[in-house]
């Protein structure tokens, strides 16, 4: 018997052996990846492809950062609640205009909380 043809009737016996096959789909509706900052931490999608990751404590009075390569904690501003900081680093949450800069590369701007679907 030439090799094609056990192959085909291996894979014959094979599929024939089960129930019913599926093949599986490479673009389901209901599967999303998950981001890499895991499900406790709210991502945020900004301008430019940019994006972040951030935990807030439970009295808001921290926030942790996390960005590609790092994490940063930063502490709430005493006189507005909006504002986090941490050396030259800033957050200010502001809805769908959040931004997060750092004074020297770092510049996210227009950034909006991303809801999970499911």
């Amino acid at each position: 018997m030439k090799p094609t043809a056990l192959i085909l009737l291996g894979l014959v016996s094979v599929l024939a052996g089960c129930k019913t096959y599926e093949m599986p789909s490479l673009f389901e509706k209901g599967s999303k990846e998950q981001p890499r900052y895991g499900k406790e931490a709210t991502h945020y999608q900004c301008e430019n492809f940019q994006s972040f990751g951030l935990k807030l404590s439970a009295n808001g009075e921290e926030a942790w950062v996390m960005l590609p390569d790092h994490e940063v904690g930063l502490n709430r501003d005493a006189s507005d609640k909006q504002l986090y900081h941490y050396g030259t680093m800033d957050l200010r949450l502001n809805g769908e205009q959040t931004t997060l800069d750092d004074g020297e590369v770092l510049h996210l701007k227009g950034c909006k909380s991303q809801s999970p679907t499911k």
